[in-house]
């Protein structure tokens, strides 16, 4: 599906949830805490960014209303430096972007991905199908749910988005971004199977 926005409906949709981001990295994180915590990454696979802004969207898989309403959100990438299309991650050659999410704990999902190609009135958002790469959040837990491959120029019918797992890898950059945080208390549980949503999304490992 795809809209055109008018600016202001644009800053409103960028703006309007609450974003979880790498930057929402608690201070400090313990078996004590009452939230837990989903890490992972998202990498791009291509030569530079096809969009502006890239959103890939979670919501808890139960609870009542309340809690769902609580504890969704989204990861949020703008993909321009300078004003020109450019990664700007956290490693991998500015591909590769850590994420941390924050919860209550339960099961979530994330659910759907979409994309504006470029920041601008005339800007179009491009929603993706419904699909489900389903986790847990736990107590106190850190939990590492692989990462997620975006394929800029994937054709039709084949993955959008595959699971890796990366999990010795990626710690060793959370360690060196977030040094405050034991992330070798985190546990591997890179997703293997879910919703496909038709085949956009792929569970490998490695």
């Amino acid at each position: 599906m795809k809209f055109t926005l008018i600016l202001l409906l644009c800053l409103i949709t960028v703006t309007g949830c609450k974003t979880k981001t790498a930057d929402a990295v608690p201070e400090t994180f313990s078996t004590t805490s009452e939230k837990g915590l989903a890490i992972g990454t998202i990498t791009f696979e291509g030569e530079k960014p096809v969009n502006d802004i890239y959103r890939f969207f979670y919501e808890p898989t139960s609870g009542d209303k309340k809690f769902m309403r609580q504890n969704d959100g989204k990861i949020e990438i703008k993909a321009r430096v300078n004003n020109e299309p450019a990664y700007n991650g956290d490693f991998d050659n500015k591909k590769t972007y850590l994420f941390v999410i924050e919860c209550e704990p339960g099961n979530y999902a994330f659910t759907q991905y979409n994309y504006l190609d470029h920041i601008g009135y005339t800007g179009t958002v491009s929603n993706s199908k419904k699909f489900a790469i389903p986790f847990d959040i736990k107590k106190g837990e850190i939990t590492y749910i692989g990462e997620l491959t975006y394929i800029e120029n994937a054709q039709p019918g084949s993955p959008r988005i595959v699971i890796w797992d990366k999990f010795d890898r990626d710690k060793k950059e959370f360690k060196k971004k977030y040094p405050a945080i034991n992330w070798d208390a985190a546990h591997n549980n890179t997703v293997k199977k879910g919703d496909t949503g038709e085949g956009i999304i792929d569970f490998m490992e490695q």
